[in-house]
């Protein structure tokens, strides 16, 4: 009888070494050895030691899992004249006369025959078919013939002896399972080709529980085994398992929601969901780990007349990534959109996958189309840059976080649904997100403080600043501008009492704003208006928004000074878009503006204070040293911050 054992290595050199020892002392040398290695880090130690011995060595050339790395070794060894090939794990040990009693319980077999396995204490005898489970059992009883015709029960892959009158009838393991299943899978298609299925009481292989398979690590196992048992249920269950797959789906899928929501293991959980959506896509074998798979909320891009902040960011980081054809190799951006796409050159590009829910309610989109549609795509990330995380969405998570977004929702003027829907569900983002987001350093400080987040979850990335020419055209003359939705803590209303206070002195000056009223009730439009009234000409001129580029840039290259004094902000960009054009800037003596700033600006302490603001005013406007020194600073300051480092930082994090 012509017996070869096969074992298959996957970074475990030295436990195979020592199963190859066990097998070295055998008191019936007569038997082949055949060791499989499935791409091993540590493969070089199995070559040195094989080398010069009988023991042949297949090297797969990548990982293969368990079915499709014992396929080459089944192959060679029944083309090479095996009567039996007996697969078992390289975690494992023999006694001297393994093979010898091996023998003599083939003999009298054939089909395939489950190995007893000594687990540390107890000894399984073969598994135990059990449907609609994540995982198989064992059978630590002795397992009758009667029993072993009921199809309940397998051998396991660890200690399975397979003969070649049966290989040569159903062929090898099947290969989409990749790790657990395979061999149950492997003894059903056995029964349903009338090959018999028996286990023997002897000889015992000693084992080392799962040795190999902890290696890759707990989520990503519990992955595999749901997948699997899902592909299990559907191919070999009785008639009506098949039917029932999609309702066993429906509650695990319910289930591990509820576990993240309640953030009981949520890694676990969402590894879980994955592989249930694996199953139902077919993607089957390996768990792919080539280019991460990232996903972007860009509702914040549809609406080009109201694209401020939020928008900018995230337009700015898809045009770098779209510049960067390394990043292209690394990493998969799908795009969420509402209702449509919107027309920027940039998400024209064919290396953006964009999904549009079509939709026009932000609701629906945000917290039931967009996170189910991202779990369908099995991404590896998802980066909400609107503060916000849906409690749907079961994946890994960045978050965008600010501390004025605290301040709106605890005393803001928003509508009381806005403030509702912002203390919500940015309280779940920092609860749950798996990072967040922070755009400078004083405000990760403020955010890790106000929302009670461990500063190790939270990175920064600070925005960017790019300055295209402007024109030379100025059509305004003199002028203050204010660019940015008009907030109450943003003090445009303050803003336009100082300069009703210091125009007189200056018959040649406007004020131009530039944003939305944000006010409520509304109040600009009134203030603008009798402002202009009271000095008697059009001197405060006011645009809710502008699209042309080219005119935003010619406003703030032409400006004489700039103004934008809000008590609580992130960044503040408006500000540091006008310092790069070497304009003087008004701002809050803050933390924020004094790390981006440095000294190289006006500060106001109480932006309440009409008076003091309007002397500040007229020290920007009347201060040519000060004026002069701060624009020499804005040269050195400015170009420090790029839109370019701030999507290095951000790609830095799925790596990280």
């Amino acid at each position: 009888m012509n017996i070869t054992v096969i074992t298959l290595n996957y970074n475990g050199a030295e436990s195979t070494i020592k199963l190859l020892e066990s097998l070295k002392g055998q008191t019936d040398p007569d038997f082949s050895i055949i060791v499989a290695d499935n791409r091993s880090s540590d493969v070089e130690k199995l070559r040195d030691h094989i080398g010069g011995t009988a023991i042949h060595l297949i090297e797969n050339g990548d990982n293969l899992g368990f079915a499709g790395g014992n396929n080459p070794a089944l192959r060679y060894a029944f083309q090479n004249g095996s009567d039996w090939a007996v697969l078992i794990n390289p975690d494992t040990w023999v006694e001297t006369d393994f093979i010898a009693r091996l023998k003599a319980v083939l003999g009298a077999k054939t089909g395939l025959v489950g190995l007893p396995l000594d687990e540390g204490g107890q000894t399984a005898y073969g598994g135990v078919v059990r449907w609609f489970r994540p995982s198989l059992g064992h059978a630590y009883g002795r397992i009758s013939e009667e029993e072993s015709l009921s199809g309940d029960y397998y051998p396991i892959g660890g200690g399975l002896a397979i003969s070649k009158n049966a290989y040569q009838k159903i062929g090898g393991l099947d290969e989409k399972y990749f790790l657990y299943f395979e061999d149950a899978d492997y003894a059903l298609k056995a029964k349903r080709a009338d090959i018999p299925v028996g286990f023997t009481a002897e000889p015992v292989i000693h084992h080392a529980v799962s040795a190999t398979t902890r290696k890759l690590g707990s989520p990503l196992l519990l992955r595999y085994h749901y997948r699997n048992a899902l592909y299990f249920n559907h191919k070999n269950g009785p008639a009506s398992v098949p039917w029932l797959i999609w309702f066993w789906s429906a509650g695990i899928i319910a289930k591990q929601l509820l576990k993240i929501a309640f953030d009981i293991h949520p890694a676990e959980s969402r590894a879980i969901l994955a592989g249930v959506v694996d199953f139902h896509q077919n993607r089957m074998g390996r768990i792919s780990h080539g280019k991460i798979k990232i996903g972007i909320e860009c509702e914040n891009l549809e609406d080009g007349q109201s694209r401020w902040g939020i928008g900018h960011l995230t337009l700015n980081l898809l045009e770098e990534y779209a510049k960067d054809p390394i990043w292209h190799d690394q990493y998969e951006l799908y795009l969420y959109f509402k209702n449509s796409v919107p027309a920027d050159p940039v998400l024209k590009n064919p290396i953006f996958k964009k999904r549009v829910s079509g939709t026009r309610s932000f609701n629906i989109f945000y917290h039931i189309l967009m996170p189910l549609r991202a779990l369908y795509d099995r991404l590896d990330w998802m980066f909400f840059p609107a503060y916000m995380l849906p409690p749907l969405y079961a994946g890994s998570s960045i978050v965008l976080l600010t501390g004025d977004v605290y301040y709106e929702y605890k005393r803001g003027s928003l509508p009381f649904r806005y403030r509702l829907a912002y203390g919500l569900f940015t309280n779940w983002a920092a609860r749950s997100a798996t990072k967040i987001m922070a755009i400078s350093e004083s405000s990760k400080r403020e955010v890790s403080h106000l929302y009670g987040i461990g500063p190790e979850r939270i990175f920064v990335s600070r925005l960017g600043v790019e300055n295209p020419p402007a024109s030379n055209e100025n059509k305004y003359g003199q002028y203050i501008l204010y660019v940015g939705q008009m907030f109450p803590r943003r003090s445009a209303r303050e803003s336009l009492r100082a300069f009703e206070t210091i125009a007189p002195g200056f018959p040649d000056l406007k004020f131009i704003l530039v944003g939305r009223d944000k006010y409520q009730p509304a109040v600009i439009a009134e203030m603008v208006r009798t402002i202009n009234e009271k000095l008697g000409s059009e001197r405060v001129i006011h645009y809710d928004y502008i699209e042309s580029d080219r005119t935003i840039r010619d406003l703030y290259a032409h400006a004489k000074l700039f103004v934008y004094i809000s008590s609580h902000e992130a960044f503040g960009l408006p500000p540091v878009e006008a310092a790069g054009y070497g304009v003087p800037v008004v701002v809050k003596d803050s933390d924020i503006n004094h790390e981006l700033f440095g000294d190289a600006a006006f500060f106001v302490r109480d932006q309440k204070d009409i008076a003091g603001l309007a002397a500040t005013l007229k020290d920007a406007l009347t201060n040519p040293e000060k004026r002069s020194y701060m624009t020499g600073q804005y040269a050195v300051l400015i170009p420090k911050l790029s839109w370019h480092e701030f999507a290095v930082r951000f790609f830095k994090q799925f790596s990280a």
